[in-house]
């Protein structure tokens, strides 16, 4: 599914209708905007153990625990700009499904995530390539897909399961929304992008964010307010900061660093442990 410029203004009206939904028309940034920080990193090496099914018309990877008792525990991966069939998220959905998760990550890029243009080290490779008008084609379709999906895998996972939502930079996004809803009994973000105040003050589910100490998207001052929000608004909530690391850390992280590995590893760990708390 390819968007044109046309298409996405056609689509801008409906885009506008669900961000005002969640206040963040009128709201203050917190987490900026997606920029080329969002498309550095390392590509990692590994064999996923994941499958490509189809979801309300959407390719899904899915990971599923080998072995399951009692409740189902879903987790709902929203992926960053790399898309959820990339490498480095694949591994990292595997991880989460061994931790006894069945985990699901939507591609809203529909065929078309940042992968594709970017090299082998994850640097640009067009000079003509257009960041903003991905991102705003990309958030367009999104906005589309999210909520019919949602919809789908709660049906697919029935009511009794325990849903859980985790977004990665550009997904961070989308498990804010649905924070704020009954469709999930816990959130987690890492390094996240295109963020309001009212997405802290709208959230109703308890939230782990896991930050990077270097980001331009989501610097300290910002993610100060997000705890002052987050306090004064009496929510439950987990606020951890890596050092020495930078936007992409849980997902893209340096393998010849061993702080970077550690703390994306960390990271993924405490939102495993983050999303046990409430599930069981």
């Amino acid at each position: 599914m390819y968007l044109s410029a046309r298409a996405v203004l056609g689509f801008i009206s409906t885009l506008s209708c669900i961000s005002f939904a969640f206040g963040a028309l009128s709201s203050p940034a917190l987490a900026g905007a997606l920029t080329k920080n969002c498309t550095q990193g390392w590509r990692h090496s590994g064999t996923a153990a994941g499958k490509n099914v189809t979801i309300a018309g959407v390719s899904t990877y899915l990971a599923e625990p080998k072995h399951h008792s009692g409740t189902k525990k879903v987790i709902l991966f929203y992926s960053d700009v790399f898309g959820s069939f990339f490498i480095n998220n694949q591994l990292l959905q595997d991880y989460f499904a061994s931790q006894g998760f069945y985990v699901l990550g939507l591609d809203y890029f529909f065929g078309d995530p940042i992968g594709l243009h970017v090299d082998q080290d994850l640097h640009p490779f067009d000079p003509n390539f257009n960041l903003t008008a991905w991102v705003a084609k990309s958030r367009v379709q999104a906005a589309q897909a999210v909520p019919t999906w949602n919809k789908a895998v709660r049906e697919r996972y029935g009511p009794n399961a325990k849903y859980n939502a985790v977004g990665y930079c550009f997904g961070a996004l989308y498990s804010m929304e649905v924070g704020a809803t009954d469709d999930v009994v816990a959130a987690a973000f890492a390094h996240p992008g295109d963020l309001t105040e009212a997405h802290f003050t709208n959230l109703t589910k308890p939230l782990l964010m896991s930050c990077a100490e270097i980001d331009q998207t989501f610097p300290t001052v910002d993610r100060n307010r997000a705890v002052d929000l987050l306090t004064e608004n009496n929510k439950t909530y987990h606020y951890q900061v890596f050092s020495n690391t930078t936007h992409g850390f849980a997902t893209r992280s340096n393998p010849d660093d061993p702080n970077s590995v550690w703390s994306m590893r960390e990271s993924a760990r405490s939102v495993a442990g983050w999303f046990d708390r409430f599930s069981n």
